[in-house]
């Protein structure tokens, strides 16, 4: 494979760019920010688990959106398209990955495993972490990092995924198949009779790569119905009723993981936010164009620097409170609302004035260790 061509300005050809989906881009950030409150508040009394909840549903639509950026126009097949693909994506948060595991590698306390605390800095920077059977070494330095981990390895398989889904038919015999083997390997789990995916069942990426196909499997049925409803798009009534539908969503989504937390099991879940994400795919309310303004549209991209900030920036809080002796008593709400303002301001001058020049230094070191090693 010619490695320059990684490395040009020029971007790899993407096919003709579809409307952006407004609605599932508002969702993904509003489950960002759940995590990052899961993350940073010390609860007293843990509520539902959001993070689990969220994570499940950021992978799904990550699925969907690849599928409905690629539908009917597939990438290669091939060992060097699943490269490229994947380093499109790693350029543009990797640099920021390596910032906050370092820190978290000269501040925290690493935890040995029989490694070393450079081999565990190791397993960070390589995204190996959602890998290993220990799921406590994906707290280490930077412990939220296991999701980019997972997340690499389904755009890596993203080319060979995109397969399933050039015929409508056998899509949605595949949306069932799967659905069933994610139920299946959880209900074994849980009866005690499959051990393979137990030990960190969270941070699994064959689980989370599960989720992410079953997300890129609905885009083919999505496109024929949106086929049959498209002629409805500008009708004044239609938009009113798909606007409260949007609501109805969301609210029903929220209500059954207040209700059905410790009922059913995650795989349920995961079927119940596959029709939420189904639906919410058609940005045909009133809530969708009031989100599509330039504004939302700058708050709601820094969403995965907001997510690779919150470790650091909390550390950094903490300690700054700590140091000054401000031991002021809050409402956690008021404190998390705080914290989250922090970290979106940084995230957002971030993506704004830093992540191009760390991304073309990124492609410079790729460079130059290419060089070193082929020529």
């Amino acid at each position: 494979m010619e490695i320059n061509n990684l490395l040009k300005k020029k971007k790899i050809v993407l096919p003709e760019r579809r409307r952006k989906l407004y609605y599932i881009a508002l969702i993904k950030f509003l489950a960002m920010i759940k995590i990052i409150k899961w993350h940073v508040i010390i609860w007293t009394k843990k509520p539902i688990d959001y993070g689990a909840r969220m994570c499940e549903i950021l992978f799904i639509s990550s699925g969907f959106l690849v599928g409905y950026n690629y539908y009917s126009h597939p990438l290669p097949c091939t060992y060097e398209s699943s490269v490229k693909y994947v380093y499109k994506h790693l350029r543009s948060f990797y640099p920021l990955e390596m910032i906050n595991t370092l820190y978290g590698f000269f501040i925290y306390k690493g935890k040995s495993f029989n490694l070393t605390e450079i081999e565990i800095l190791i397993s960070n920077l390589l995204l190996m972490k959602s890998w290993s059977r220990f799921s406590q070494l994906a707290s280490c330095f930077n412990g939220i990092s296991w999701f980019l981990s997972a997340l690499i390895f389904c755009y890596f398989l993203t080319p060979i995924l995109l397969k399933a889904i050039e015929k409508w038919k056998s899509s949605l015999i595949l949306f069932f198949l799967i659905s069933a083997l994610r139920i299946s390997i959880e209900e074994f789990i849980n009866k005690g009779a499959l051990n393979m995916f137990d030990v960190h069942f969270h941070r699994g990426p064959i689980i989370r790569l599960l989720e992410f196909f079953l997300g890129l499997l609905m885009t083919p049925s999505y496109f024929s119905l949106k086929s049959k409803i498209n002629k409805f798009e500008n009708n004044k009534w239609f938009k009113i009723i798909f606007t409260f539908i949007q609501i109805f969503l969301f609210i029903c989504s929220y209500y059954l993981m207040l209700i059905y937390n410790n009922i059913l099991s995650r795989c349920y879940f995961v079927l119940i936010f596959c029709i939420f994400i189904f639906i919410s795919g058609y940005d045909y309310g009133y809530l969708s164009d009031c989100i599509s303004n330039r504004i939302c549209q700058d708050i709601m991209s820094c969403q995965m620097e907001m997510y690779l900030l919150q470790n650091t920036i909390n550390h950094i809080t903490n300690t700054i409170s700590n140091y000054l002796d401000c031991h002021i008593s809050l409402n956690t709400e008021i404190e998390f609302l705080m914290k989250l303002v922090i970290i979106f301001i940084i995230g957002f001058f971030y993506k704004k004035f830093a992540k191009e020049t760390f991304s073309r230094y990124f492609d410079s070191l790729i460079f130059k260790i290419k060089k070193s090693i082929f020529d």
